[in-house]
C-alpha cells in the first residue's frame, strides 16, 4: 500500500523536491481520514498552477488542459491545470488473448502515476501553513477550507454538491466530528456550521447553505452568539425528516450512497480505459 502511494502520489515528491508546497485534496483526502470513497484523478493543491505545473512537465508530464476536467462528477470550470503521467514503455505491452496460451499471472507491480489536477490554494479557500508536515491536510483544516468553499461558492456551477458529499463523507465516517468539541478545532464562523451539522439539521441543501451563509457572516459581524442550533427545528426546509418521510412514501427511496459509489466507479474505469 506505501508504494502504491508513493506511485499515486509521484506529484507531490516532484513539486516538494522544487520547493513548492502542496496538499493532497477531493476523495484522496476525505479518504486519508477513514472513509471509503473511491478515488478519481489526483487533486492537488498548491500556490501556483502555472509554477507547479512546469515542475511536472519539466519531468515529462503532459499538459492537457483541453481535456475534460471533473471535481467528482462534476465539469470543473475554475482556475486548474490538467496533466497526464509521463508514458511508461514497459507498460505498452499488448493485452492477452485467448490465442496468446495461458494468461499471465496477476502484476504484482503497483498502480502507477494517474492524470493530476493541480488547483489554486486561494481559490479553494486553504492557506498553507509556515511548516508543513505531511502531503494531506490536518483534520481541522481540511473541513474549515471546505465549509468555506461551499459558503463562497456560487450555487449554479455544480461544484457545491461535490462539496456538500465531501463535507457529509467526513461527518458520517470521521469520530472526531461527531464529538460536539471539535468545534474548537475550527475557525469561530464555522463552529456553528459543525453545531448545527450535529444538531439533526439537513445539511447538503440550499436551504442549508444560505442559511449558514448569513450565520457565518453575522458572527464575522458579531451579530449572533454560538449555540446548539441556529434555527427552529420546527423549520422544515432545514429539518427535512419529516419531508423526506412523506416523499418517501409516495416516490420510493432516492438515490443511494451505494449507487453513486457504483457511478463514480464506472466513471474511474472509463478514465483508465481512455488513458491506457
Amino acid at each position: 500500500m506505501a508504494t502504491e502511494h508513493v506511485t499515486r502520489f509521484q506529484p507531490c515528491y516532484l513539486l516538494r523536491d522544487s520547493n513548492i508546497p502542496c496538499v493532497i485534496w477531493g476523495e484522496d483526502a476525505v479518504g486519508y481520514y477513514g472513509v471509503p470513497t473511491v478515488v478519481f484523478s489526483f487533486y492537488i493543491l498548491v500556490p501556483d498552477i502555472d509554477q507547479a505545473a512546469e515542475v511536472l512537465i519539466q519531468r515529462g508530464w503532459h499538459l492537457e488542459d483541453s481535456a475534460q476536467t471533473k471535481f467528482g462528477n462534476i465539469p470543473l470550470r475554475s482556475a486548474h491545470h490538467h496533466l497526464t503521467p509521463p508514458i511508461d514503455v514497459t507498460q505498452n505491452e499488448p493485452a492477452w488473448s485467448p490465442g496468446m496460451g495461458p494468461p499471465p499471472p496477476p502484476s504484482k507491480k503497483p498502480p502507477g502515476p494517474t492524470t493530476t489536477i493541480l488547483l489554486p490554494a486561494s481559490e479553494w479557500n486553504f492557506t498553507f501553513p509556515s511548516i508543513i508536515e505531511s502531503f494531506f491536510p490536518p483534520l481541522p483544516e481540511l473541513l474549515d477550507a471546505l465549509i468555506d468553499k461551499l459558503l463562497d461558492g456560487p450555487l449554479t456551477d455544480g461544484i457545491w454538491n461535490q462539496l456538500t458529499v465531501l463535507i457529509a463523507y467526513l461527518y458520517g465516517y470521521v469520530p472526531a466530528l461527531k464529538e460536539k468539541s471539535f468545534a474548537e478545532h475550527l475557525k469561530y464562523e464555522h463552529r456553528q456550521y459543525h453545531y448545527d451539522a450535529l444538531s439533526g439539521m439537513t445539511t447538503g441543501t440550499v436551504p442549508f447553505i444560505l442559511h449558514e451563509r448569513e450565520i457565518r457572516d453575522a458572527l464575522r459581524e458579531g451579530r449572533f452568539q454560538l449555540c446548539d442550533c441556529s434555527a427552529d427545528q420546527e423549520d422544515e426546509s432545514l429539518f427535512t425528516a419529516k419531508v423526506q418521510a412523506r416523499l418517501l412514501a409516495l416516490n420510493g427511496p432516492p438515490f443511494s450512497a451505494e449507487e453513486y459509489e457504483a457511478e463514480k466507479k464506472r466513471e474511474l474505469e472509463y478514465e483508465r480505459s481512455c488513458f491506457d
